[in-house]
């Protein structure tokens, strides 16, 4: 778990820290999917 790796107390503390991270890896992750079906689609 990423909150005792990085020494917090609790996952909330980690969340406070890092969640607006979040957004952007999911957004990421998203376009990601969406090039690859486009690449399926044009196979």
């Amino acid at each position: 778990m990423a909150s005792k790796t990085l020494r917090h107390s609790t996952l909330s503390t980690t969340t406070e820290i890092y969640g607006h991270l979040l957004k952007y890896i999911a957004l990421d992750a998203v376009k990601a999917i969406e090039t690859a079906l486009a690449k399926a689609d044009a196979a």
